[in-house]
């Protein structure tokens, strides 16, 4: 079965041993996350498994020529934060610290945060949508 998968499934599936999320390996091999899902999803489905972990672990086994055990073996440790701060930068830029971060696991903020984010991002629209105001009535003003 290991055959039947593409290069570009079995790429996705080495990164996936190694803990990469869909967004790190979509950015190492140069294609968007989703299409990454879509390529694991497919491979999935050629090997006949549930998981990615398992489907990784076939490729692995395959590719070391191993046979299987009965007992699964852990796949490598996730990357740690300095791996996705190399990617990411250093720091966060000024304009990024006044916006919530985008993407992390559903409902890992708490009470308090999620409401500070949801005034941060009501004051970030309304402050957008007054410069837009005042600009173009300036520009309408000019063109009188």
């Amino acid at each position: 079965m290991i055959a039947r998968l593409t290069e570009r499934q079995k790429d996705c599936l080495r990164l996936v041993a190694q803990g990469y999320t869909s967004k790190e390996i979509g950015r190492q091999i140069g294609i968007s996350p989703a299409t990454v899902d879509n390529h694991v999803r497919a491979a999935l489905d050629t090997l006949r498994v549930e998981s990615r972990a398992g489907a990784a672990r076939l490729l692995a086994a395959a590719e070391a020529d191993q046979p299987l055990t009965s007992q699964s073996q852990p796949l490598a440790e996730p990357p740690t934060d300095a791996a996705v701060d190399a990617v990411s930068g250093p720091a966060r830029r000024w304009w990024q610290s006044m916006v919530p971060p985008l993407g992390g696991s559903r409902n890992s903020l708490g009470a308090e945060a999620k409401f500070f984010a949801i005034i941060r991002i009501a004051v970030l629209g309304l402050s957008s949508l007054m410069i837009l105001t005042i600009g173009i009535a300036v520009l309408l003003w000019l063109l009188r």
